[in-house]
Order: C-alpha cells, then structure tokens, then sequence
C-alpha cells in the first residue's frame, strides 16, 4: 500500500523529469533543495548553484524514463531508489548519450509543513553509451 506521502513524492520525481525534459529550471529550483548534492554518472558532483550552472544546460534531454520505483519515508526524509534510462543531445552536435543506471535520491521535507525538496541524487550507470 502506498501512503499519501509515497504518493506524492513519486508525483515530484515525475515532475523533475519532465521539468528537466522541458528545460524548466525555474521549476527545478522549487523541487531542488538548495543543499543539493547532486553526482552525475561519470562521478563529477554538483551543488545546487554547479547545478544551475552547468546541469543540464548542454544537453537537450529527450527521454527520461524512471521505472521500480521504491520509497522509504522516514519521517521528514524519505529515500527513493529505482532504474532510470536517459536519453540526451548534446547541444555541440558531438553526440548523444544513452544512460540506462540505478539511482539513489534523498528528499527532505523542512518541518512538519513544509514542502518536499530532492536534496540528494547519485547515478551508478549499468549501460552508458555515446554516439
């Protein structure tokens, strides 16, 4: 059985992909916690302000399909694991970039009232590919 909480936290994670599919930084702020530790599939790691800078601003993304999604709520944090396959451009031209990989996500909630934000996201890649 999945709780309210469950619930909506899947509701944000499907709202971050199509924010990031649709170059919606402005909604990426309000998901995003601004203590963001965020590490990317080939280990480089970025910050909430990194982020902005450089995360996804050289890629068009144009798939980004989660699926076995699992979420433990542990009071005001809640872990959230399961496959991910992404499909980006690179915006150079020099290629696209196939990533099918297992992620890790933290979300917090600040207080009792306040809303869910991802503050942390690791993705170990099964299969990555370029061309």
């Amino acid at each position: 059985m999945t709780t309210d909480t469950e619930s909506l936290l899947l509701d944000l994670e499907t709202q971050r992909c199509d924010a990031m599919k649709r170059a919606d930084y402005a909604r990426l702020r309000e998901i995003l916690h601004p203590g963001l530790t965020h590490v990317h599939a080939k280990g480089q790691t970025d910050d909430y302000d990194s982020y902005f800078r450089s995360g996804g601003t050289h890629v068009d993304y144009q798939q980004i399909d989660r699926s076995d999604l699992k979420v433990q709520v542990l009071g005001h944090s809640a872990v959230m694991t399961g496959r991910q396959m992404l499909v980006a451009v690179r915006k150079d031209g020099s290629g696209t970039v196939r990533i099918d990989s297992r992620v890790l996500q933290v979300w917090t909630q600040d207080g009792a009232q306040g809303p869910w934000r991802q503050i942390a996201f690791q993705t170990t890649p099964l299969a990555m590919s370029i061309t």
